[in-house]
Protein backbone atom coordinates (compact mmCIF):
# COMPACT_ATOMS: atom_id res chain seq x y z
CA UNK A 1 0.00 0.00 0.00
CA UNK A 2 3.53 2.10 0.43
CA UNK A 3 3.36 1.93 -3.40
CA UNK A 4 0.26 2.68 -3.97
CA UNK A 5 0.08 5.59 -1.56
CA UNK A 6 3.58 7.31 -2.37
CA UNK A 7 2.11 7.38 -6.36
CA UNK A 8 -0.80 9.12 -5.27
CA UNK A 9 1.12 11.26 -3.17
CA UNK A 10 3.52 12.17 -6.46
CA UNK A 11 0.08 12.89 -8.57
CA UNK A 12 -0.57 15.11 -6.16
CA UNK A 13 2.71 17.30 -5.89
CA UNK A 14 2.92 16.99 -9.59
CA UNK A 15 -0.79 18.36 -10.08
CA UNK A 16 0.12 21.12 -7.59
CA UNK A 17 3.23 21.89 -8.99
CA UNK A 18 2.60 21.93 -13.20
CA UNK A 19 -0.69 23.03 -12.47
CA UNK A 20 -0.87 25.44 -9.61
CA UNK A 21 -2.59 27.79 -12.38
CA UNK A 22 -5.79 26.07 -12.35
CA UNK A 23 -6.24 25.40 -8.80
CA UNK A 24 -9.45 28.00 -8.43
CA UNK A 25 -10.88 25.15 -11.17
CA UNK A 26 -10.31 22.45 -9.21
CA UNK A 27 -11.33 24.00 -6.26
CA UNK A 28 -14.70 25.17 -7.13
CA UNK A 29 -15.03 21.39 -9.32
CA UNK A 30 -14.45 20.18 -5.77
CA UNK A 31 -17.04 22.51 -4.00
CA UNK A 32 -19.56 21.74 -6.58
CA UNK A 33 -19.28 17.83 -6.23
CA UNK A 34 -20.40 18.11 -2.43
CA UNK A 35 -23.31 16.21 -2.10
CA UNK A 36 -25.03 19.32 -0.26
CA UNK A 37 -25.58 20.48 -3.82
CA UNK A 38 -27.18 17.59 -4.85
CA UNK A 39 -29.95 17.73 -2.39
CA UNK A 40 -30.44 21.80 -1.73
CA UNK A 41 -29.95 22.57 -6.41
CA UNK A 42 -29.99 18.95 -7.99
CA UNK A 43 -32.93 17.65 -6.66
CA UNK A 44 -35.24 20.67 -6.45
CA UNK A 45 -34.88 21.30 -10.21
CA UNK A 46 -34.94 17.68 -11.23
CA UNK A 47 -38.05 17.37 -9.24
CA UNK A 48 -39.73 20.02 -11.30
CA UNK A 49 -38.91 18.66 -14.40
CA UNK A 50 -39.16 14.47 -13.93
CA UNK A 51 -40.94 14.34 -11.08
CA UNK A 52 -39.89 10.20 -10.79
CA UNK A 53 -36.81 10.00 -11.89
CA UNK A 54 -36.23 13.33 -8.69
CA UNK A 55 -37.25 10.79 -6.19
CA UNK A 56 -34.74 8.02 -7.40
CA UNK A 57 -32.36 11.06 -7.15
CA UNK A 58 -32.49 11.17 -3.55
CA UNK A 59 -32.56 7.55 -3.16
CA UNK A 60 -29.43 6.89 -4.62
CA UNK A 61 -27.59 9.85 -3.02
CA UNK A 62 -28.75 8.89 0.53
CA UNK A 63 -28.30 4.91 0.00
CA UNK A 64 -24.96 5.51 -1.92
CA UNK A 65 -23.43 8.01 1.00
CA UNK A 66 -24.60 5.47 3.50
CA UNK A 67 -22.73 2.44 1.84
CA UNK A 68 -19.66 5.02 1.16
CA UNK A 69 -19.95 5.85 4.82
CA UNK A 70 -19.87 2.00 5.97
CA UNK A 71 -16.98 0.90 3.42
CA UNK A 72 -14.75 3.70 4.80
CA UNK A 73 -15.73 2.54 8.75
CA UNK A 74 -14.27 -1.30 7.45
CA UNK A 75 -11.58 -0.17 4.85
CA UNK A 76 -9.47 2.47 7.23
CA UNK A 77 -8.22 4.51 4.15
CA UNK A 78 -5.59 7.58 4.50
CA UNK A 79 -5.91 10.22 3.47
CA UNK A 80 -2.96 12.07 1.39
CA UNK A 81 -2.23 14.97 3.22
CA UNK A 82 -1.68 13.17 6.45
CA UNK A 83 0.12 9.91 5.08
CA UNK A 84 2.95 11.99 3.78
CA UNK A 85 3.85 13.77 6.90
CA UNK A 86 3.71 10.68 9.57
CA UNK A 87 4.86 7.87 6.84
CA UNK A 88 8.83 6.56 7.08
CA UNK A 89 8.64 5.46 3.54
CA UNK A 90 10.23 8.25 1.81
CA UNK A 91 13.62 7.49 4.77
CA UNK A 92 16.36 9.66 4.46
CA UNK A 93 14.99 11.42 0.95
CA UNK A 94 12.97 14.48 1.15
CA UNK A 95 8.81 14.17 1.19
CA UNK A 96 6.82 15.71 -1.66
CA UNK A 97 5.91 19.03 -0.39
CA UNK A 98 1.45 19.07 -0.58
CA UNK A 99 -0.10 22.27 -0.21
CA UNK A 100 -3.78 21.99 1.71
CA UNK A 101 -6.70 24.12 1.41
CA UNK A 102 -9.95 24.72 3.30
CA UNK A 103 -11.81 21.24 1.67
CA UNK A 104 -8.66 19.43 2.12
CA UNK A 105 -8.79 18.39 5.99
CA UNK A 106 -11.77 16.46 5.65
CA UNK A 107 -12.23 13.78 9.04
CA UNK A 108 -13.56 10.77 7.10
CA UNK A 109 -11.43 7.53 6.40
CA UNK A 110 -10.45 7.93 2.58
CA UNK A 111 -11.44 4.65 0.71
CA UNK A 112 -13.93 5.50 -1.35
CA UNK A 113 -14.09 8.82 -1.89
CA UNK A 114 -17.26 10.19 -1.00
CA UNK A 115 -17.23 13.13 -3.78
CA UNK A 116 -16.42 11.11 -6.76
CA UNK A 117 -19.20 8.20 -5.53
CA UNK A 118 -21.59 10.58 -5.07
CA UNK A 119 -20.97 12.26 -8.42
CA UNK A 120 -20.86 9.18 -10.53
CA UNK A 121 -23.97 7.85 -8.68
CA UNK A 122 -26.02 11.23 -8.98
CA UNK A 123 -25.16 11.97 -12.48
CA UNK A 124 -25.47 8.46 -13.57
CA UNK A 125 -29.05 8.16 -12.53
CA UNK A 126 -29.65 12.06 -14.27
CA UNK A 127 -27.78 10.55 -17.28
CA UNK A 128 -30.11 7.45 -17.03
CA UNK A 129 -33.06 9.28 -16.97
CA UNK A 130 -32.42 11.55 -19.88
CA UNK A 131 -31.16 8.81 -22.17
CA UNK A 132 -34.86 7.03 -21.58
CA UNK A 133 -36.49 9.91 -23.12
CA UNK A 134 -34.51 9.72 -26.19
CA UNK A 135 -35.63 6.46 -27.24
CA UNK A 136 -38.70 7.47 -28.76
CA UNK A 137 -36.27 9.67 -31.48
CA UNK A 138 -34.91 8.14 -34.89
CA UNK A 139 -31.43 6.26 -34.35
CA UNK A 140 -29.41 9.18 -35.69
CA UNK A 141 -30.42 11.47 -32.66
CA UNK A 142 -30.62 8.62 -30.24
CA UNK A 143 -26.52 8.11 -31.27
CA UNK A 144 -25.98 11.90 -31.13
CA UNK A 145 -27.49 12.13 -27.49
CA UNK A 146 -25.89 8.94 -26.18
CA UNK A 147 -22.37 9.74 -27.55
CA UNK A 148 -22.96 13.46 -26.25
CA UNK A 149 -24.40 12.39 -22.58
CA UNK A 150 -21.61 9.53 -22.47
CA UNK A 151 -18.81 12.34 -22.78
CA UNK A 152 -20.21 14.78 -20.39
CA UNK A 153 -20.65 12.36 -17.75
CA UNK A 154 -16.93 10.51 -18.15
CA UNK A 155 -15.87 14.45 -18.83
CA UNK A 156 -17.67 15.34 -15.09
CA UNK A 157 -15.93 11.90 -13.63
CA UNK A 158 -12.36 13.11 -14.61
CA UNK A 159 -12.73 16.29 -13.45
CA UNK A 160 -14.26 15.47 -10.33
CA UNK A 161 -11.53 12.74 -10.20
CA UNK A 162 -8.50 14.94 -10.54
CA UNK A 163 -9.91 18.02 -7.85
CA UNK A 164 -10.06 15.45 -5.34
CA UNK A 165 -6.36 14.26 -5.71
CA UNK A 166 -5.14 18.39 -6.46
CA UNK A 167 -6.92 19.00 -2.95
CA UNK A 168 -4.64 16.19 -1.26
CA UNK A 169 -8.02 14.82 0.22
CA UNK A 170 -7.78 11.49 -1.68
CA UNK A 171 -5.21 8.94 -3.95
CA UNK A 172 -6.22 8.17 -7.69
CA UNK A 173 -6.81 4.54 -6.44
CA UNK A 174 -10.11 5.76 -4.23
CA UNK A 175 -11.59 7.84 -6.70
CA UNK A 176 -11.50 5.65 -8.95
CA UNK A 177 -12.87 3.23 -6.23
CA UNK A 178 -15.34 6.01 -5.85
CA UNK A 179 -16.75 6.03 -9.72
CA UNK A 180 -17.16 2.66 -9.50
CA UNK A 181 -18.77 1.91 -6.59
CA UNK A 182 -21.14 4.51 -7.46
CA UNK A 183 -22.61 3.54 -10.78
CA UNK A 184 -23.05 0.30 -9.30
CA UNK A 185 -25.36 1.91 -6.49
CA UNK A 186 -26.97 4.08 -9.23
CA UNK A 187 -27.61 0.95 -11.48
CA UNK A 188 -28.92 -1.20 -8.09
CA UNK A 189 -31.10 1.39 -7.32
CA UNK A 190 -32.36 2.05 -10.86
CA UNK A 191 -33.47 -1.47 -11.39
CA UNK A 192 -35.10 -1.65 -7.88
CA UNK A 193 -38.87 -0.85 -8.59
CA UNK A 194 -39.93 -0.87 -4.58
CA UNK A 195 -38.32 2.99 -4.34
CA UNK A 196 -40.88 4.57 -6.38
CA UNK A 197 -44.15 2.69 -4.47
CA UNK A 198 -42.70 3.34 -1.07
CA UNK A 199 -45.20 4.27 1.57
CA UNK A 200 -44.21 6.52 4.26
CA UNK A 201 -43.73 3.08 6.60
CA UNK A 202 -41.48 2.00 4.29
CA UNK A 203 -39.58 5.24 3.83
CA UNK A 204 -39.49 5.17 8.42
CA UNK A 205 -38.70 2.14 8.29
CA UNK A 206 -35.88 2.43 5.76
CA UNK A 207 -34.10 5.52 7.55
CA UNK A 208 -34.60 3.49 10.91
CA UNK A 209 -32.92 0.24 9.54
CA UNK A 210 -30.26 2.60 7.54
CA UNK A 211 -29.29 4.64 11.12
CA UNK A 212 -29.44 1.50 13.29
CA UNK A 213 -26.77 -0.38 10.97
CA UNK A 214 -24.42 2.44 11.10
CA UNK A 215 -24.41 2.57 14.56
CA UNK A 216 -24.28 -1.39 15.06
CA UNK A 217 -21.28 -1.48 13.16
CA UNK A 218 -19.74 1.53 14.80
CA UNK A 219 -20.57 0.04 18.47
CA UNK A 220 -19.11 -3.27 16.89
CA UNK A 221 -16.18 -2.20 16.00
CA UNK A 222 -15.28 -0.30 19.07
CA UNK A 223 -16.22 -3.32 21.14
CA UNK A 224 -13.33 -5.31 19.11
CA UNK A 225 -10.63 -2.43 19.92
CA UNK A 226 -11.42 -0.34 17.03
CA UNK A 227 -10.99 3.49 17.14
CA UNK A 228 -13.23 5.19 15.08
CA UNK A 229 -11.81 8.45 15.89
CA UNK A 230 -8.36 7.46 14.06
CA UNK A 231 -9.17 9.61 11.05
CA UNK A 232 -10.75 12.85 13.14
CA UNK A 233 -7.33 12.50 15.65
CA UNK A 234 -5.18 12.67 12.18
CA UNK A 235 -7.01 15.67 10.90
CA UNK A 236 -6.71 17.80 13.50
CA UNK A 237 -3.13 16.54 14.00
CA UNK A 238 -1.58 17.43 10.57
CA UNK A 239 -4.04 20.21 9.18
CA UNK A 240 -2.49 23.29 8.98
CA UNK A 241 -4.76 25.10 10.06
CA UNK A 242 -7.31 24.05 12.79
CA UNK A 243 -10.34 26.12 11.30
CA UNK A 244 -10.51 23.97 8.33
CA UNK A 245 -11.33 20.83 10.09
CA UNK A 246 -15.22 20.79 10.68
CA UNK A 247 -17.14 17.93 12.35
CA UNK A 248 -19.73 18.71 9.52
CA UNK A 249 -17.48 16.35 7.60
CA UNK A 250 -17.39 13.78 10.20
CA UNK A 251 -18.87 10.53 9.12
CA UNK A 252 -21.76 10.56 11.39
CA UNK A 253 -22.86 13.74 10.16
CA UNK A 254 -23.03 12.31 6.72
CA UNK A 255 -25.17 9.89 8.40
CA UNK A 256 -27.42 11.57 10.46
CA UNK A 257 -28.18 14.09 6.66
CA UNK A 258 -28.61 11.04 4.54
CA UNK A 259 -31.45 9.39 6.83
CA UNK A 260 -33.36 12.69 7.81
CA UNK A 261 -33.52 13.30 3.88
CA UNK A 262 -34.50 10.41 3.04
CA UNK A 263 -37.04 10.43 5.86
CA UNK A 264 -38.41 14.43 4.96
CA UNK A 265 -38.51 13.06 1.21
CA UNK A 266 -41.34 10.25 3.13
CA UNK A 267 -43.09 13.07 5.22
CA UNK A 268 -43.17 15.31 1.83
CA UNK A 269 -44.73 12.76 -0.34
CA UNK A 270 -47.13 11.28 1.64
CA UNK A 271 -48.19 14.18 3.73
CA UNK A 272 -51.80 15.94 3.36
CA UNK A 273 -50.32 19.04 1.56
CA UNK A 274 -49.05 16.96 -1.26
CA UNK A 275 -51.92 15.04 -1.97
CA UNK A 276 -53.45 18.00 -2.51
CA UNK A 277 -50.89 19.36 -4.37
CA UNK A 278 -51.35 16.17 -6.66
CA UNK A 279 -55.55 16.63 -6.91
CA UNK A 280 -54.54 20.13 -8.75
CA UNK A 281 -54.36 20.26 -13.01
CA UNK A 282 -54.18 22.50 -15.17
CA UNK A 283 -56.30 23.01 -18.30
CA UNK A 284 -53.67 24.56 -21.07
CA UNK A 285 -49.44 23.05 -20.96
CA UNK A 286 -48.28 26.37 -20.45
CA UNK A 287 -50.26 26.94 -17.69
CA UNK A 288 -48.54 23.80 -16.09
CA UNK A 289 -44.80 25.14 -17.46
CA UNK A 290 -45.48 28.38 -15.65
CA UNK A 291 -46.62 26.77 -12.57
CA UNK A 292 -43.50 24.54 -12.28
CA UNK A 293 -41.08 27.25 -13.10
CA UNK A 294 -42.38 29.67 -10.72
CA UNK A 295 -42.61 26.98 -8.23
CA UNK A 296 -38.68 25.69 -8.74
CA UNK A 297 -37.48 29.38 -8.33
CA UNK A 298 -39.80 30.09 -5.03
CA UNK A 299 -37.93 26.57 -3.72
CA UNK A 300 -34.61 27.22 -4.74
CA UNK A 301 -34.93 30.64 -3.16
CA UNK A 302 -36.18 29.56 0.01
CA UNK A 303 -33.67 26.68 0.16
CA UNK A 304 -30.69 28.68 0.17
CA UNK A 305 -32.38 31.51 2.54
CA UNK A 306 -33.01 28.70 5.02
CA UNK A 307 -29.61 27.06 3.94
CA UNK A 308 -27.71 30.97 4.88
CA UNK A 309 -29.60 31.15 8.35
CA UNK A 310 -29.89 27.66 9.91
CA UNK A 311 -26.51 26.63 10.64
CA UNK A 312 -26.43 24.52 13.53
CA UNK A 313 -23.38 24.97 15.93
CA UNK A 314 -20.09 22.61 15.92
CA UNK A 315 -19.78 22.83 19.76
CA UNK A 316 -22.75 21.33 20.56
CA UNK A 317 -22.34 17.79 20.58
CA UNK A 318 -24.76 15.77 19.83
CA UNK A 319 -27.63 18.85 19.66
CA UNK A 320 -25.43 19.56 15.92
CA UNK A 321 -25.94 15.68 14.60
CA UNK A 322 -29.97 16.21 15.95
CA UNK A 323 -30.07 19.88 13.85
CA UNK A 324 -28.04 18.10 10.76
CA UNK A 325 -31.12 15.25 10.96
CA UNK A 326 -33.88 18.31 11.08
CA UNK A 327 -32.24 20.26 8.61
CA UNK A 328 -31.69 17.24 5.84
CA UNK A 329 -35.45 16.63 6.45
CA UNK A 330 -36.62 20.43 5.78
CA UNK A 331 -35.05 20.22 2.31
CA UNK A 332 -37.46 17.51 0.41
CA UNK A 333 -40.32 18.49 2.51
CA UNK A 334 -40.15 21.99 1.73
CA UNK A 335 -39.57 21.06 -2.49
CA UNK A 336 -42.25 18.30 -2.89
CA UNK A 337 -45.38 19.95 -0.28
CA UNK A 338 -45.09 22.94 1.02
CA UNK A 339 -43.75 25.23 -1.64
CA UNK A 340 -46.00 23.79 -4.06
CA UNK A 341 -48.83 23.90 -1.51
CA UNK A 342 -48.44 27.70 -0.66
CA UNK A 343 -48.10 28.71 -4.16
CA UNK A 344 -51.25 26.59 -5.30
CA UNK A 345 -53.29 28.10 -2.51
CA UNK A 346 -53.27 31.62 -4.17
CA UNK A 347 -54.23 30.17 -7.47
CA UNK A 348 -58.41 30.66 -8.08
CA UNK A 349 -60.07 26.56 -7.07
CA UNK A 350 -61.95 27.22 -10.10
CA UNK A 351 -58.61 26.82 -12.39
CA UNK A 352 -57.33 24.23 -10.10
CA UNK A 353 -60.05 21.73 -10.41
CA UNK A 354 -60.78 22.21 -14.20
CA UNK A 355 -60.01 18.44 -15.40
CA UNK A 356 -60.21 16.99 -11.53
CA UNK A 357 -56.63 15.72 -12.62
CA UNK A 358 -53.34 15.50 -11.72
CA UNK A 359 -50.51 18.79 -12.49
CA UNK A 360 -48.38 17.45 -15.71
CA UNK A 361 -45.26 16.89 -14.43
CA UNK A 362 -43.50 16.30 -17.79
CA UNK A 363 -42.55 18.98 -20.21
Amino acid sequence: MDLLHSFGVSSTHYMQTHFSHFQGYFLSVSMAADLHNTFFLLFPIWFHVQRVEAIQLVWVAAVGDWVNLMLKWLLFGERPYWWVQETDYYGNYSKPLIEQFPMTCETGPGSPSGHAMGTAAVYYTMMSALLATSKSNTPVYCLCVRVSLWTLFWSVQVCVCLSRVFVAAHFPHQVIAGVVIGILVAETLRRTQQIYKAGLHSYLLTSLLLLCLALLLNLFLQLIGMNLLWSVNKALYWCHRAEWVSVDTSPLASLFRNTGTLLGLGLGLHCPLHAQVNRMAFARRSEGTIYRLICLSATLVLLQLFDSAFRPSVHSGALFYLMSFCKSAMVPLATVAIVLSVYSGFLPQSKNMQTGGYVNWSL
